[in-house]
């Protein structure tokens, strides 16, 4: 059975790229353009793993993060942020409230960030 990725990203074309190589992966990948609906879908489709960016209209992903922290969902839902924030108390807070990675996205190309969920979702 295949995998569940919740690609939680508000920028189109950065969704778009990372679903395109998650597909190649053969992952099944549910997609969310904010945190709200990123909170509906997971209660929705129980992933195996989130790809979750912070700077979102709406609900940002710090909140959903305290959200699945106040729920219990982590630390078993793996949750790995793809960001490009660098603050490093941001960085510490995310791993506070249980997300296993802290990913910046120009670190690291698509393939590479697939590479590092293996681990997830095996």
């Amino acid at each position: 059975m295949k995998k569940i990725v919740l690609l939680v990203e508000d920028n189109d074309f950065i969704r778009n790229m990372y679903k395109l190589k998650l597909d190649k992966a053969e992952l099944t990948v549910i997609e969310a353009a904010d945190g709200k609906m990123a909170l509906d879908k997971i209660a929705q489709h129980k992933p195996d793993v989130i790809l979750l960016d912070l700077m979102m209209p709406n609900v940002g992903g710090i909140e959903v993060l305290k959200e699945l922290k106040k729920e219990g969902l982590v630390p078993s839902l793996p949750v790995i942020v793809l960001t490009n924030v660098l603050d490093p108390q941001i960085v510490a807070e995310a791993k506070a409230l249980g997300a296993r990675d802290y990913i910046v996205k120009t670190d690291l190309t698509p393939a590479q960030v697939i590479e590092k969920i293996q681990p997830f979702i095996k």
